[in-house]
């Protein structure tokens, strides 16, 4: 089995993650859909395979890094050699700087920059024991540009996942291993779609340049782009993919 065609995906039990499953798959690859919620990621995995494709369900917490050597070895075992890792695992925080306590803190950089942080190392010393070369794919945000009210941790972890990603890139440049940041915007998921058709929401989208949010499927070209074996020249990028919310 090539490892050229088979991804991990954290976060998968629903929005953007599941989306990023369901692409990947339904365009050939094989999927590790890896989450917490183990319901979810089997009932995934279940519609994938009988769509025609190949998805494996992976129950995962992004923030215990102790445990990932062992969830890569498992990951493996089902679906033979990984050759990119989607880190897309990550948890909001709508809290004044002022108010957020250190319990909270670690938490969010926890599961947003930790947790990317040492299972991207962790797949990058395989790939290059291997000499097989890999790509991974670190999901940001506009926060990382955009100062916005109340996401002051939200908005430094995914500044940092951007800066983690050139750093990255660098290092592992001549092992054959690209690492990107797709930053989306406003995306409408099962998770926001309430606070959008709210009317501090509805308020919101009225300042955007198109007066809109985008769908997970906005994002189904970049994330088949930054995952493609044939793609070598681009690493170390941010693609903020926003329609111009960040302009």
């Amino acid at each position: 089995m090539s490892s050229e065609r088979t991804a991990l995906v954290t976060g998968a039990s629903s929005g953007l993650g599941e989306r990023f499953c369901q692409t990947l798959a339904a365009n050939g690859y094989t999927v590790v859909a890896a989450a917490r919620r183990a319901d979810r990621i089997e009932n995934l995995c279940a519609e994938i395979n009988a769509a025609g494709g190949k998805a494996y369900p992976l129950v995962m917490d992004p923030a215990k890094v102790e445990t990932f050597a062992a969830i890569i070895d498992k990951a493996e075992e089902m679906a033979g050699p990984i050759g990119c890792l989607i880190n897309n695992a990550g948890t909001p925080n709508d809290t004044y700087a002022t108010e957020i306590t250190p319990e909270e803190f670690d938490r969010v950089i926890g599961v947003n920059l930790r947790g990317p942080y040492f299972l991207s190392t962790e797949f990058a010393r395989r790939w290059m024991a291997r000499k097989c070369g890999g790509r991974i794919v670190n999901i940001g945000s506009l926060s990382d540009k955009r100062a916005l009210l109340k996401h002051t941790v939200y908005g430094t972890t995914k500044a940092a996942i951007a800066r983690m990603s050139q750093q990255m890139a660098r290092e592992w440049i001549n092992a054959d291993i690209n690492v990107n940041t797709l930053a989306p915007g406003y995306i409408r998921t099962e998770m926001t779609a309430p606070f959008f058709d709210s009317p501090k929401g509805r308020s919101l989208i009225a300042t955007f340049p198109r007066r809109r949010v985008g769908e997970p499927s906005d994002l189904d070209q970049a994330i088949l782009y930054l995952c493609d074996p044939e793609q070598r020249f681009l690493t170390g990028q941010t693609l903020h993919l926003d329609d111009g919310q960040g302009l």
